[in-house]
């Protein structure tokens, strides 16, 4: 397990959990109807912070036949470096 691993886990972890704790302490005060507003901000907010760091960065691009191989070792890369 490496850390984006632990980071992915830590993230919809606190997100799933705080949006509940907030959801029950605003209903708690006595606001459901803030409280039904509560579940979708929460996951929404998620959605959007995992899309921002995780989703987004990814070059998800066709190659173009300029590229080359998009599969070939860098020319610093070797296979023994692998080793």
């Amino acid at each position: 397990m490496d850390r984006g691993d632990i980071a992915l886990a830590l993230a919809l972890l606190v997100g799933i959990a705080l949006t509940g704790q907030v959801a029950g302490l605003v209903r708690s005060v006595g606001f459901s109807a803030a409280s039904g507003l509560v579940w979708p901000i929460g996951y929404g907010s998620i959605v959007l912070v995992a899309w921002y760091v995780w989703i987004r960065p990814i070059d998800l691009r066709a190659p173009t036949p300029g590229d080359g191989d998009p599969w070939a070792a860098e020319p610093d890369e070797s296979a023994e470096a692998d080793r």
